[in-house]
C-alpha cells in the first residue's frame, strides 16, 4: 500500500504533468472535438434578410403582424464519465511504469481538459465489481480527489468487467454522456453492454498495451504469471515457434477487439506503454479526427 506522503508526491507529479500536456497540446482541441449535444431556445428577434424560413415563429408573427425568428444557443455543458479498469493485470508494466500509472495520467489529462471547458466529470473505478464512484461534478477538486483514490487503489480482482461499469453508468446517468473507457480489455465478453451503451452515449475506448504483449522478447526460459487467473507458466521464449504462435493468437484477439469497437460505433485508441508513449499526442489526434468528421 502506497504511503500518504508518497501518494501526495505522486499525485502532484501527475497533476503537474497533466497540466503541461493539456496547456501545450490540447488547448482548444477538446472543445472543438466535443461540442454541445443540442440546442435550447434563447429568444425571439425580428426577421432579417437571409434568415432561414424554418426559424420563423409563426405564432408571434401572426400576433404582431411582423415576422419574428427564434434564436437558439448550443448546450455547451457535457457530462463526462471516465471509467478505469483497476484489476490486477493493470499493475503490470515491463518498461517504465504500470498500466495503472498511465491510466492515472490519462484520466488526469481528460478531467483537466473537461474542467477547463466547464464540463461535469464523473469517475468509475472497476475490477470485477464497482470499486469507487464519483458523481459528475464541475471543478478540479473532484478530479484530483479521484486521482488520489486511483493511485491509492489496491484492487485484488483477478477479472475485469467493463460490462458492469457501462451498465452502472447507464443506471445513473440523467442524459446522453461521453464515456472514456480505459482498460487493457483482457476480460470476458462485453459486447452486449457495449452496444447498448454506445447507442445511448458516445464512448471512446482507450486500450493500454504492454510492449511484451505485442511480441514476446527472446529471453530464454521464464515464468509467466497471469494476474487474471493467478496461474503461472514456465515457457521457453527462445523457441521461435512458441513466439510466433503467441503473436498469432494475440493478433487474432486484437483484430476481434478492433472489430467489436468498430461495429459498436466506438472510437478506439491504443497506447503502448513504453518510453515513447505520448498520451497527449494520441488524444490530440483523436480530438482532431472527431472535429473534422463533424464539419
Amino acid at each position: 500500500m502506497i504511503s500518504l506522503s508518497d501518494l501526495i508526491k505522486e499525485s502532484r507529479k501527475i497533476e503537474i504533468k497533466a497540466k503541461g500536456l493539456v496547456d501545450d497540446n490540447l488547448n482548444g482541441e477538446y472543445k472543438t472535438a466535443f461540442k454541445g449535444r443540442g440546442i435550447d431556445f434563447h429568444d425571439l428577434r425580428e426577421y432579417s434578410h437571409g434568415d432561414e424560413v424554418r426559424t420563423i415563429d409563426w405564432n408571434t408573427t401572426a400576433r404582431t403582424g411582423e415576422p419574428y425568428v427564434k434564436q437558439f444557443v448550443e448546450q455547451r455543458e457535457l457530462t463526462i464519465y471516465i471509467a478505469i479498469d483497476i484489476s490486477k493485470s493493470n499493475n503490470y508494466g515491463s518498461v517504465i511504469k504500470s498500466r495503472h500509472h498511465l491510466a492515472a495520467l490519462i484520466s488526469a489529462v481528460l478531467s483537466r481538459s473537461a474542467t477547463k471547458n466547464g464540463d461535469r466529470v464523473g469517475f468509475v473505478l472497476f475490477g470485477d465489481k464497482i470499486e469507487q464512484y464519483s458523481e459528475p461534478q464541475k471543478g478540479l477538486p473532484n478530479s484530483m480527489k479521484m486521482l488520489r483514490k486511483l493511485l491509492k487503489s489496491d484492487c485484488m480482482a483477478s477479472t475485469s468487467r467493463p460490462d458492469l461499469a457501462l451498465e452502472f453508468i447507464m443506471k445513473r446517468q440523467k442524459k446522453r454522456s461521453m464515456i472514456f473507457l480505459i482498460s487493457d480489455f483482457l476480460c470476458p465478453e462485453f459486447e452486449n453492454s457495449l452496444k447498448v451503451c454506445s447507442f445511448k452515449n458516445e464512448i471512446i475506448s482507450i486500450q493500454i498495451i504492454d510492449p511484451t504483449e505485442i511480441e514476446l522478447p527472446n529471453v530464454g526460459k521464464v515464468y509467466l504469471s497471469n494476474p487474471e487467473n493467478d496461474k503461472t507458466y514456465l515457457v521457453d521464449t527462445s523457441n521461435k515457434n512458441f513466439r510466433n504462435n503467441f503473436k498469432k493468437t494475440r493478433d487474432l484477439w486484437q483484430t476481434k477487439l478492433d472489430k467489436l469497437f468498430k461495429s459498436s460505433n466506438v472510437d478506439h485508441i491504443k497506447l503502448v506503454n513504453d518510453a515513447a508513449c505520448d498520451p497527449a499526442k494520441t488524444l490530440k489526434a483523436l480530438f482532431k479526427s472527431r472535429a473534422s468528421s463533424k464539419t
